[in-house]
Parts: C-alpha cells; structure tokens; sequence
C-alpha cells in the first residue's frame, strides 16, 4: 500500500472538523506550507497559520478531485534529487465566514518517506460561478 493512500481524506476530514491535533499529524517536522498570505516555515508557524487563517473562519472543505502519486510514478528532469517522494494533489471547493460563495482551492504536497506532509503549497482560485449570494441574479434581488 502507498504511503499516499487516504493523506487527502485526512486532511479534509482535518479541515472539517478544525481538529489541529489531527491536522498537524500530517505534518512531518520542518515542514513548509506556501499559501498567498505567506510562507509558513515549521511546525508552529503551520499550526498558527490553520489556528488563526483557517479555523477562526469554520473554513469547510468540499471535494471535488485529487490524485495521489507515489514517487517511482513520478517523473520528468523536474523532479530530482531530495525533492523526489510522493506527491499528491487536491482540488476543493471551500466555504467560510470570510467567502462569499464557494472558492475552487488546489492543494499539492509533497511527503517524505513515512507519508507525512513536509511541502503544500496551496493555490486559491476564482469564486465558483452562481455560488456567492450577493449575485447580480434579478430574483434575489427583489427580496
């Protein structure tokens, strides 16, 4: 069995629940998160970021693909040396108190050897069309 199997179940499961024991079991040590906000650089910047950026906002995570790859499948000059390792990637739609509408989010990590996350970089994207309340749609704006 790959040592990718279930890590973006878990991390959703994580992000739902706003468990951040479980989020940062995830997490190998030293690990790194990339977000538009900022670099987040070990254990305790990543537990911040999901605290404060992510968790205060009852942020919810709504699958829509994802790939899981081990690293003898990975290939391409792109990936060498100590960057090898199993990937994998997410694509969720995302609710919070802060969004209006759901917004499309691509999650890719990187893991080490025993399956724990030591590299995501996470990509923000568009509002999905027709999901932000405040549309320009005429019926809701006879209320």
């Amino acid at each position: 069995m790959s040592r990718v199997t279930g890590i973006t179940r878990r991390y959703i499961e994580a992000m739902n629940a706003g468990d951040i024991d479980a989020m940062m079991l995830l997490f190998a040590p030293g690990a790194v998160l990339r977000h538009p906000t900022g670099v987040f650089e070990g254990s305790d910047a990543i537990r911040d970021f999901f605290l404060e950026g992510v968790f205060a906002y009852s942020a919810q995570l709504h699958y829509v693909t994802g790939s899981e790859v081990t690293g003898s499948e990975v290939t391409g000059s792109e990936v060498t040396g100590s960057e090898r390792g199993d990937l994998a990637w997410l694509e969720v739609e995302a609710v919070s108190d802060v969004t209006p509408g759901r917004q499309r989010v691509v999650d890719v990590f990187r893991l080490d050897q025993a399956g724990r996350i030591v590299d995501v970089g996470i990509y923000s994207g568009n509002i999905v069309p027709g999901s932000d309340e405040s549309s320009d749609d005429p019926e809701r704006q006879k209320e």
